[in-house]
């Protein structure tokens, strides 16, 4: 799966899971769709620092075991 399609899965989830947006007498109605944007926007950016974060824990853990290979094949060579 893509990247930038699971952080956007992530963030529209968040969004729909943490609704608190408050009641209607606190802002006008364009205030809610611009509420929902900026925080479905923030949502989207936390999720894919949180994917990237993973890939990258990933990719190094990937390379930390193909070093400890490395370093056992030549042991077990010489």
């Amino acid at each position: 799966m893509r990247p930038i399609f699971l952080a956007a899965g992530l963030g529209l989830y968040w969004l729909v899971e943490h609704q608190d947006f408050g009641s209607a007498n606190e802002m006008p109605v364009w205030g809610y769709g611009v509420t929902i944007g900026l925080r479905l926007l923030a949502d989207f950016v936390g999720a894919w620092i949180i994917v990237s974060a993973l890939q990258l824990l990933l990719a190094l853990a990937k390379l930390g075991v193909s070093y400890l290979r490395g370093l056992w094949v030549q042991e077990s060579r010489g």
